[in-house]
């Protein structure tokens, strides 16, 4: 009957409404679609029990949990972290700038570390020590090895933003070669010629080949626009040498002294239009201190991002910071006992010289002393260089002939264990004399150590021995420019070329000069000539190991050990690479890539 509502019907069963029945129609029917429409599915909670809506809302929030895990996921895998620009780097030294100049800069870290960013020269070294195009767009040599082609990168500005040009590197070789200037580079360029055809090319020519030539064309160069107007003789005393203009990859920004006028603080800030590779960083700044200790300590309570070189002493509290890492660095360095025998005529003696390299335990220094990070050498051409001698001479310990070699030399030792003689002096009279020297060196732990080491040794063998130390600011100007030592315990650089003229040679005995041994042997100095004359690498190898063997023979000096070189920098800081330095600056040699912020992009 039409309109009729729900009744029983036989057992007492209720009959589905019309309308139920039409809504489970419509909810079944697919119309020959496989899936419901979302017309169907509205529907479906109406024949859903409360335990199966549950179930299904928990699967739903499954479903919907796991599709923002997987894209998550897929965003993680598919973003990459990348360095960024901007943040600055403090780091803390020792010391302090005076000469912010290239050709002026010479023995003072604190120059050299920021002249190394500021400047360019027309070469440089990478991280694998090779000497390669840098304001030079490239170079060409002359079979003859005399004359050297440059042709210069057109894009380059000074940090004033005038452009860089050839006559730029014609005033900074003139201003090398000019005395006035008293810059310590001038013997080196002495005999260079230097002509610009035009203002993007340079030809050097030499008077005679010189093997290690390249090398010295590190040195960064001058704007000639700036420095055109300075008299050569007001050059030391010029502004310039502490506001530098160059066309490195960061800009002088500003300095701040301390009451005394000493500089305490120098920052950097990057140059936007730098040619090369632009650094990350926007700034660095260079923290000066007293001592290393005072330095150490500012690096450890988070003062500071780095430290220019981490000594032995300090290692172990810097390592116990979880958040500062120490980098390693190969360099070119020998620390050797050089002697003054002008200074102290009883080392004039080769017996005398030799009993005092027989004393010494080279193994007991570098493991004591370095850690084992060094390794002992036995001659000033390390491993790895040109003309590196294996085979020469070598001083192992041996006290028992140490001590007969004084003996024949009429040293005895008197009651106080000390070896005396009966030398004639200037009035003719023969008196009693102690064997005695005074070993002169730097105030620093790892060389005091030594020195200590040393003076125990000698000692035991009845020489007496005084140690004068002396501070890091005061041994260049008061103890190695005057020659004023009698045995010099010091280290040095021999640079990317193994040239050992600047440190063998006699015309290098004077005050400035290298030869710290004051070594004067006309053999020697033509075998140096003759290799550095000879671009054949087989005969300037002969002549190295010729040169080797006539210098231990004589033992101006008792070389050491070659020590490694460690900074310190906070583990925010990353991109540092070690490898091989040929000077400590050489550590910011990839400082383009140091960073300290980052961010996330698309991986392609």
């Amino acid at each position: 009957m039409r309109g009729r509502q729900n009744s029983d019907g036989p057992g007492g069963a209720t009959l589905p409404s019309p309308d139920s029945s039409l809504d489970k129609r419509l909810l079944l029917k697919l119309s020959g679609r496989r899936w419901p429409s979302s017309n169907q599915l509205k529907h479906l909670p109406k024949y859903l029990s409360d335990k199966e809506k549950t179930t299904v809302a928990l699967l739903v929030a499954a479903i919907l949990v796991s599709l923002v895990v997987m894209g998550a996921h897929f965003i993680w895998s598919n973003i990459g972290e990348i360095p960024a620009s901007g943040g600055v780097f403090v780091e803390a030294s020792v010391g302090g700038p005076r000469f912010v100049n290239p050709i002026l800069a010479s023995t003072n870290d604190a120059d050299l570390d920021i002249v190394k960013l500021i400047f360019s020269g027309l070469v440089k070294t990478n991280s694998k020590g090779e000497i390669v195009p840098d304001l030079a767009e490239s170079f060409e040599i002359s079979e003859n090895g005399k004359i050297y082609t440059f042709k210069l990168k057109t894009s380059v500005t000074w940090h004033d933003g005038a452009p860089f040009t050839s006559a730029d590197v014609l005033a900074t070789i003139d201003y090398i070669k000019d005395p006035t200037w008293k810059s310590p580079l001038i013997a080196q360029f002495k005999n260079v010629q230097v002509e610009a055809p035009d203002q993007n090319t340079v030809i050097l020519t030499l008077s005679e080949p010189f093997a290690p030539f390249l090398s010295l064309l590190t040195v960064g160069i001058l704007p000639q626009h700036l420095w055109l107007e300075i008299l050569p003789e007001n050059a030391s005393r010029a502004e310039l040498n502490l506001k530098p203009v160059g066309t490195g990859p960061f800009r002088f920004k500003n300095f701040t002294k301390n009451k005394t006028g000493a500089i305490y603080s120098y920052t950097l800030a990057r140059y936007s239009e730098y040619y090369g590779d632009k650094p990350l960083l926007s700034e660095v700044t260079f923290n000066f201190y007293g001592d290393f200790a005072l330095a150490a300590e500012a690096l450890i309570d988070k003062k500071v991002d780095g430290l220019s070189f981490l000594p032995l002493e300090f290692r172990e509290a810097v390592n116990k910071i979880s958040s500062i890492r120490t980098y390693t660095f190969r360099l070119p360095q020998y620390t050797a006992i050089f002697f003054n025998q002008s200074h102290n005529q009883l080392l004039g003696t080769k017996a005398v010289r030799r009993a005092l390299a027989l004393a010494i335990d080279q193994e007991e220094i570098v493991g004591e002393t370095l850690g084992y990070n060094g390794v002992p050498v036995h001659g000033p051409i390390l491993p790895g260089f040109l003309g590196f001698h294996p085979d020469v001479k070598k001083f192992p310990i041996d006290l028992n002939q140490a001590a007969k070699l004084l003996d024949d030399a009429g040293w005895t030792i008197g009651e106080n264990g000390i070896r005396n003689k009966k030398i004639t002096g200037a009035n003719g009279v023969k008196t009693d004399t102690p064997l005695s020297i005074t070993l002169t060196t730097v105030d620093a732990k790892e060389n005091i150590t030594v020195a200590q080491i040393i003076k125990r040794s000698w000692e035991g063998i009845g020489v007496q021995t005084e140690l004068e130390i002396v501070p890091a600011s005061r041994v260049q100007q008061d103890i190695i420019r005057p020659r004023a030592y009698d045995a010099l315990l010091y280290g040095e650089i021999i640079g990317p070329d193994p040239d050992p003229y600047p440190f063998w040679h006699s015309s290098q005995n004077e005050s400035g000069g290298l030869n710290l041994a004051i070594f004067n042997n006309r053999q020697v100095d033509e075998l140096l000539e003759q290799a550095r004359a000879t671009t054949d690498q087989e005969k300037r190898k002969e002549l190295y190991l010729k040169f080797q063997n006539i210098l231990v023979d004589d033992l101006p000096a008792i070389f050491l050990y070659s020590p490694t070189y460690t900074c310190a920098v906070d583990y925010r800081v990353q991109g540092i690479e070690t490898g091989t330095i040929f000077t400590p600056a050489d550590r910011f040699t990839n400082i383009s890539k140091w960073y300290v912020k980052t961010k996330r992009v698309w991986k392609r």
